[in-house]
């Protein structure tokens, strides 16, 4: 699920590309998704100004904790 969001959110840059929101909401996602900082904000933030079906396939992704709390738990 997590990569047919990113695959909306590029499609909705390059379909928004002559808008400056699209762009810049979704370089901010794609970089949040890599470090696993996405919040419901900017879950909401790419359903509105990205992609209706990337902001809808984020908000129905469970929140991820970072990798360094996983760790640090099962120590």
């Amino acid at each position: 699920m997590k990569t047919a969001a990113k695959v909306f959110i590029i499609i909705g840059m390059i379909a928004g590309c002559w808008y400056i929101l699209p762009l810049v909401f979704g370089f901010i996602a794609l970089s949040k998704m890599k470090n696993n900082q996405m919040t419901t904000g900017w879950k909401i933030c790419v359903l509105l100004f990205v992609n209706i079906i990337a902001g809808i396939l984020l908000l129905c992704m469970p929140n991820e904790e970072p990798a360094s709390n996983v760790v640090e738990q099962a120590n």
